[in-house]
This record gives structure tokens, C-alpha cells and sequence, in this order.
């Protein structure tokens, strides 16, 4: 059968295509480090390399929510410990008020000390950052307003949130339980009965200021008196004693406000490790997903990767081979051209 210059240019033709093809498809694969460039080139592969990047998308939002809460409870810890050292300040000068050997107008000026301390406790507790008050819960306005002299916490007196009647109970738990909460892979669930987020699989990373500060009122630390446990309130309670003329002062009552005032400012200090604790467990949670996220990367590459050398030897031999059928076909084309001349 004889061998015609259509038919050898066609052969050649389409050989040289199906090399030019394998030559592009090789040159991709080098450029993207990908085994394929659409999902009908590997359907299994595309399907598992989904997986692994919704995976890997999850893992990515996680994280960025752990940086957050981090974030915001290293400022948590920062201002408690702002708050604290407030409060040792003000049992310098409570200590310094007691000395007998102190005449009125002293402890007058220790009062004023100690109110410029109030206020500044006051200050400190409506902390905010990025438009967020760090003890206010999921309230969006300051917090700790004093109205009519006495402290509120989110529009409720301090010292009506006493632990008594189960509407006083229930109130006090709702705010204390009135948190910032971030989804960080503990899996998310919701009550069949209110429909609301369960707790218990949300990650807490806020502290609402009712726990620290104090609440309700003390009958028994001052005869015949209904004393604020709240610090703020202490505060000026203790100022207001210092106040007082050589005749009407009673440091026996100073000595019971100030016994009052230490034990309550022992919370502020637990506050500090319960955010230790909740920093740790972001930092545990942060390694966790930082090997997860490895690994999740190791296997998208397993997947949707190529051997890097493989692939480029395979890339250079198909460039050779591509290079030698252009050369090659110089010649055959010329030498059928003559041929068909004949």
C-alpha cells in the first residue's frame, strides 16, 4: 500500500499534538506542584483533595477564633491585674488610715486617696477593646455605671443581686453566666428544648465583672448596718469612715470594713488563675490543630501532589522528545514534498 503525504503529515500531525499535550500538561504540573488542573482529570483524587480542604478550612477558622480569644483574654489578665494593683493600693492606705497615731485631717486626705482609687477602679472595670468591654459580657454599653452612689452591673444594683429568693438567684446566675463564647472544634450542639447554644460546646474566653467585683449586701460586719460586698462600694464605705470627725470615727468599724475588703478582693486574684486555665487550654488547642493542620497538609499533597523530581526528569525527557519530532518532521515534510514532486 502506498504511503501518502496526507497521510504520513496527518500521522505526524496528530503524534505531535498528543506530544504537545503530555508536554503542557507535564509543564503544569511543575509550575503547581497539582497532579491535575481540572477535577475530570482525577475524579478520586479531586473528591479526596475536597475533603482535605474543607478540613483544612475548618481547622484554619478554628484557629483564627483561638488567636482571638487568646487576644482577648491576655487583655483580661492584664487589666485584673490593673484592678489588683488598685486594690493593693487602697490596703496601703486603709492599713495607713488605721495607725492611731493619725489625726482627722490625715485620715480626710486618705479618704480623698481612696476615692481617687474608686475611681480609677471604676475606669479600669469598663475596660473595652475593639469596641468590646472586657467585663461586661455580651452587653455592647459600659458595663459598671454608679447611679445614686451605688454600683450597677449591666443596669441591675449590686447589691440587690443578693443570693435569696430564687428570683434574686436566677438573676444573679443569668449575669454571671452572660459570657463571650467562640467556636473552637469542640463540636457544636444546641438544647432540643430552647434551641440556644449548649455551653458546654462553646469555648467561654470572657469573665463577666459581677464575679470578681461582688454583689449583694453584709448585715453583719457593721452593727445595725446593710454593708455593700461589691469593692467599689466597700471602697467608698471605708473612705467615708476616714471622713468622719475624732468623735463619730470608730476604727472598730474601719477594722470590720477592711476585714471585709480583703476577703472580698481574694476574688480578683482567682479571677487571674481561671484565666491562666482558660489560656492554656488555647495554648493545648493551638498545638492540636497545628499538628492536625500538618498533617491535613501532608496528606493534600499525598493527594492532589506530584513528585517534584519525577515529574521535572519527565518534564525535560518530554521537552527532548517534543524538540526531536519538530526536527524529525523538518525532514519528513521536505523529503515528501520531493517525493510528491516525482
Amino acid at each position: 500500500m502506498r504511503i501518502t503525504y496526507r497521510m504520513m503529515t496527518s500521522r505526524y500531525s496528530n503524534n505531535l499534538n498528543n506530544l504537545s499535550v503530555d508536554l503542557d500538561k507535564l509543564n503544569t504540573q511543575v509550575a503547581t506542584g497539582r497532579k491535575y488542573a481540572r477535577t475530570s482529570e482525577d475524579v478520586s483524587s479531586a473528591v479526596r483533595g475536597y475533603q482535605i480542604r474543607r478540613n483544612l478550612s475548618k481547622v484554619e477558622g478554628y484557629q483564627d477564633n483561638i488567636k482571638h480569644a487568646d487576644a482577648f483574654l491576655t487583655n483580661s489578665e492584664s487589666t485584673v491585674g490593673q484592678i489588683e494593683s488598685s486594690l493593693a493600693e487602697a490596703t496601703d492606705k486603709i492599713l495607713q488610715g488605721m495607725n492611731g497615731t493619725q489625726s482627722e485631717d490625715t485620715r480626710k486626705i486618705i479618704a480623698t486617696e481612696l476615692r481617687t482609687i474608686q475611681s480609677q477602679l471604676l475606669e479600669t472595670l469598663n475596660t473595652s477593646t475593639s469596641g468590646v468591654y472586657l467585663f461586661g459580657g455580651s452587653n455592647n454599653e459600659k458595663p459598671f455605671v454608679v447611679v445614686n452612689d451605688k454600683l450597677q452591673y449591666n443596669g441591675t444594683n449590686l447589691d440587690d443581686l443578693n443570693e435569696g429568693t430564687p428570683a434574686e438567684i436566677e438573676l444573679l446566675e443569668s449575669l454571671k453566666k452572660d459570657s463571650l463564647y467562640v467556636d473552637i472544634g469542640l463540636g457544636v450542639s444546641f438544647d432540643q428544648t430552647s434551641g440556644e447554644v449548649e455551653r458546654n460546646s462553646v469555648f467561654n474566653y470572657s469573665v463577666p465583672g459581677v464575679n470578681f467585683v461582688g454583689n449583694g449586701i453584709n448585715s453583719t460586719t457593721v452593727s445595725g448596718e446593710d454593708v455593700s460586698n461589691n469593692l467599689y462600694d466597700l471602697l467608698g464605705r471605708i473612705a467615708t469612715e476616714f471622713e468622719k470627725p475624732e468623735g463619730d470615727y470608730s476604727f472598730d468599724t474601719v477594722d470590720s470594713l477592711y476585714g471585709l475588703y480583703q476577703s472580698n478582693s481574694q476574688k480578683t486574684f482567682q479571677t487571674t488563675t481561671e484565666i491562666g486555665a482558660k489560656t492554656q487550654y488555647l495554648e493545648f488547642m493551638t498545638n492540636r490543630y497545628e499538628t492536625q493542620n500538618f498533617n491535613l497538609e501532608k496528606r493534600q499533597t499525598q493527594v492532589e501532589g506530584v513528585d517534584a523530581a519525577y515529574t521535572y526528569i519527565a518534564f525535560q525527557s518530554q521537552k527532548v522528545a517534543y524538540s526531536a519530532a519538530l526536527q524529525m518532521g523538518q525532514s519528513v515534510v521536505q523529503q515528501s514534498v520531493f517525493d510528491y514532486m516525482r
